[in-house]
């Protein structure tokens, strides 16, 4: 028996070399990723089960460490899981370093001249260039947006030299020719700290689903300092992935939340970024509807005890809801711990349409008295009051328990509540 043959190993894991006897890589079943975990099974050392180590948390060990590490069984336990007796004095268990926030270093005078200049390039043909235009519009940015934060377009695939960005020459591994900077055709986001560009993103306007190469291209050595907009002391988080996404947050609901994009869903806050969640009275942990958001989830719950799961409404990311509006801002608000009057939600964005047939009712907002607690109900239960006693958070509830916005909000760390029927579970 070895480590592929763990349950949480086995069929995740693919040989990827021959090295040491052979060479695993997948997700790390503590921290995720997609191959930072790597498996030995046939190690030269003869470690009982093989050899396993993250280059994400650093845990490493034999086979005997990873079944105690990953079930808690005992020493003896563990080697009697593997059919071996134990030794005398057990291996000592590592003990996983406290994660700490890490300061950004940010890119040399040389790039973020050259970055400024590509910068204020693209922005102006964003400006004067319908296409830009009309792709930025129909990722719902406004022109005022685009013209604040320096969003630009560029037109086509270009490729510069390493050298003229401050960079030092590298080759390419497979073809040995030196190695250009990518800048591709699409939607310019930059990352302005201090009014220096310190990292810029481009979201490609030729990417497909079956395209090899990432949608969203960071230009070599941009720093991966959080994208922060709407700065606010003690004021709530919104976090999410991508920069356009922290974008269109902001754009819709500046004033109650400051947003927060981290690049991937397994990104960290840097120092700074740190203290902000730290003295923020709720933070909305809106990664993307997808597996890898999911995964990302637990290190927030475990690092913030403001956070709050906020998936979207609809589809993967913020963007997906942008096509109704007023949606992104009462889905925001919805999240906040602030209690709204009902009378005052006359005022609001109508999404009635949002979701659900023509026939369904129209959603309509409550407050619980008790907790603040805002709650969307359609086809409510008789007795409200029940609903803010079981949840005691925000409930998204539906006239039919088939659409997808259900199962998404009622099966995610919240009091599982069916409207339909008036179920508590």
């Amino acid at each position: 028996m070895t480590l592929l043959d763990h349950p949480s190993l086995a069929g995740n894991l693919k040989q990827v070399s021959g090295t040491s006897g052979g060479e695993w890589a997948g997700p790390c079943p503590w921290c995720g990723g997609r191959d930072r975990f790597r498996v030995w099974p046939d190690h030269p050392s003869g470690a009982t089960g093989g050899r396993f180590l993250c280059r994400g948390c650093g845990r490493q060990g034999d086979g005997i460490q990873f079944v105690r590490d990953m079930s808690g069984l005992s020493y003896a336990d563990a080697c009697r899981h593997f059919g071996t007796t134990p030794t005398s004095k057990p291996a000592k268990t590592r003990q996983v370093e406290p994660w700490t926030p890490k300061a950004v270093v940010l890119p040399g005078e040389k790039w973020i001249t050259r970055a400024t200049a590509f910068v204020d390039h693209c922005a102006q043909a964003r400006a004067t260039s319908g296409q830009g235009l009309d792709y930025a519009t129909g990722r719902g940015l406004t022109p005022d947006t685009c013209a604040a934060l320096k969003i630009g377009w560029n037109p086509a695939d270009a490729y510069e030299d390493r050298a003229l960005w401050g960079m030092p020459p590298e080759a390419n591994p497979e073809t040995g020719k030196p190695r250009k900077v990518w800048l591709p055709g699409g939607l310019v986001i930059p990352t302005i700290l201090d009014g220096q560009v310190v990292a810029v993103k481009i979201r490609r306007s030729a990417w497909t689903p079956e395209d090899r190469l990432p949608k969203y291209a960071a230009v070599a050595s941009s720093t991966p300092l959080p994208l922060v907009l709407a700065r606010g002391e003690g004021k709530p988080v919104l976090v999410v992935e991508s920069e356009l996404d922290a974008i269109l947050a902001a754009q819709e609901a500046r004033d109650l939340v400051c947003a927060v994009a981290l690049r991937t869903a397994k990104g960290k806050p840097d120092a700074e970024a740190h203290e902000l969640l730290k003295a923020a009275p709720v933070i909305l942990v809106a990664l993307d509807f997808d597996k890898a958001g999911a995964d990302g989830w637990p290190w927030w719950r475990t690092t913030y005890s403001t956070a709050r799961r906020w998936p979207p409404l609809e589809g993967k990311d913020v963007g997906d809801m942008i096509h109704e509006p007023g949606l992104v801002r009462a889905w925001v608000q919805a999240g906040l711990p602030v209690p709204v009057s009902v009378e005052a939600q006359a005022e609001a964005p109508d999404i009635s349409s949002c979701r659900g047939p023509e026939s369904a009712p129209a959603p309509s907002r409550a407050v619980c008295e008790e907790k603040g607690c805002a709650v969307w109900l359609s086809n409510g239960p008789s007795d409200p009051a029940c609903a803010w006693r079981c949840a005691g958070e925000v409930i998204y509830a539906d006239a039919r328990p088939e659409v997808a916005v259900f199962p998404r909000l009622a099966g995610l760390d919240w009091c599982p509540f069916l409207v339909k029927g008036v179920a508590h579970a």
